[in-house]
């Protein structure tokens, strides 16, 4: 079971780690753009938002069923400790985003892009910590 939680939680960090460059990517190209194509990309990135909510929902319960898995006389060693703190600091810097790109979405306030893009940079930068660390908390 642990091994299959633990690909699981892989998989998931991976896929957020992926769809938030992805989601940084759009932000850039939609700094300058206008009409449509800024509309275009505004839907894209909602779109993402919301996968990316059930992707962080999943990093959160594979991590914390792999936390029930370990033996009971093991506790969680530095790595997977610090591990937790970067799954915070990713989950917080999604929350901010989304809150960042709702007023941005409500008040059509173009100069929030460099706030939104210095959260989704930290979503990505605390996933590929994440996964890291994920690997040598979990190193069997």
């Amino acid at each position: 079971m642990k091994t299959i939680l633990l690909i699981a939680h892989f998989i998931a960090i991976a896929t957020g780690t992926g769809m938030s460059i992805a989601n940084y990517i759009n932000i850039r190209i939609a700094s300058g753009e206008k009409g449509d194509r800024a509309a275009a990309l505004a839907y894209l990135r909602r779109v993402l938002a919301r996968i990316a909510d059930i992707v962080i929902a999943a990093i959160w319960i594979t991590g914390i069923g792999l936390w029930l898995n370990l033996a009971p006389a093991e506790e969680p060693n530095i790595w997977f400790m610090v591990k937790i703190g970067f799954v915070l600091l990713l989950t917080l810097s999604h929350g901010l985003a989304r809150m960042t790109a709702g007023r941005m979405m409500r008040s059509g306030d173009a100069t929030l892009y460099p706030r939104l893009e210095l959260f989704v940079s930290g979503v990505w930068m605390s996933a590929l910590a994440a996964i890291i660390l994920a690997v040598l908390a979990f190193e069997t």
